[in-house]
This record gives C-alpha cells, structure tokens and sequence, in this order.
C-alpha cells in the first residue's frame, strides 16, 4: 500500500524560493577562504623557493655525473682521450676528445651550469685547474686524479661530485 503525502511535508513553492535565494556563500565567508589561503600561501612560499634553490644545486651535480660518465663511456668505446673543461662567464662544462694532435667537441655544445650556482674545481690537488683528461681505458690521468667539482648555492647547498682514478664517479649532495 502506498504511503500517503501528507501536505506538511511537501515544500511550497515560497520555501523552494528561499532554499535557492540561500545557496551559496556569503561574501565574509569567501573573504575567510581567500585569508586563509593566502596566510598558507606565505608560510609556504619560502620552503618553496628554499627546495627549488637546493634542487638547482642537485640537478647541476647530477647533470655534470652523467657527462662525465658518458666521457668515460666514450672514451672507451672509441679508444680514444675525452678532456673535460671548465668554462666561465657564463659557467659551462665541454667535452672533447683527442683527434690526432687537436681536441674536437664531443658534443658541439657545452654543456650550462644554472647561473645561480657556482663551480669550483680542484683536479690532482691543485684548487682552479679546469681540465680533467680521461684516457682511453676510461682512467683519469694521474695528475688530475682525484677530480673534484663543487656546486654551491646562496643557501649554502653543496653537490660535491668526485671521480677517482679508475674512473668511478660519486655525487654527494648536502
């Protein structure tokens, strides 16, 4: 048996008026959202920039193990020297190999450190040289053994990667 309606339970057409004249916010509730969010917004925004500073420092450390690792990959395939070289203003890293009695870019281009952080080297012990030649056994000569590179950042963020000899490559970030 159907259930019967009663007319006190059925909305007229004045309270459906209403229910639609109330949905919505009001505009001190909106200007409650938009604080809200903008005071997170500010406590945020300084670790935001804090992160991406440290991660520019980390991508350029990790951008430099791999070329360096494919210098070495290189070298060995071809049978052949590879020299990597410090570059300034702005700061750039190249890569080369023996042909003949001439060095030849291996890639044409060099490859950018991000102008916010800056490169120190120190290849063999001696704090500023700028080239680090890999012989063809994937070696690094001896005098420029152990190879140093040091980016840094405003914050004090530091990528140290260091090639050894024999040709192996660590990145430390910190």
């Amino acid at each position: 048996m159907p259930k019967a309606i009663s007319l006190r339970t059925c909305p007229t057409r004045r309270q459906d008026r209403r229910r639609r004249d109330r949905a919505g916010y009001s505009l001190p509730e909106m200007m409650l959202v938009v604080a809200i969010a903008g005071m997170m917004m500010a406590v945020a925004a300084p670790n935001f920039v804090r992160f991406n500073a440290r991660d520019r420092v980390a991508t350029a450390g990790s951008d430099l193990q791999g070329a360096l690792g494919l210098a070495r990959q290189a070298a060995l395939a071809r049978r052949v020297s590879y020299r990597v070289t410090v570059l300034s203003d702005p700061t750039r890293i190249a890569i080369e190999r023996r042909d003949g009695e001439s060095w030849v870019a291996d890639p044409a281009a060099p490859l950018p450190v991000h102008g916010s952080v800056a490169l120190q080297t120190e290849f063999g012990g001696s704090p500023g040289n700028t080239d680090l030649v890999i012989d063809p056994q994937g070696m690094v000569r001896a005098e420029d053994a152990p190879a140093v590179f040091v980016f840094t950042n405003d914050h004090a963020d530091t990528a140290l990667v260091r090639m050894v000899r024999t040709g192996r490559i660590r990145l430390h970030v910190n």
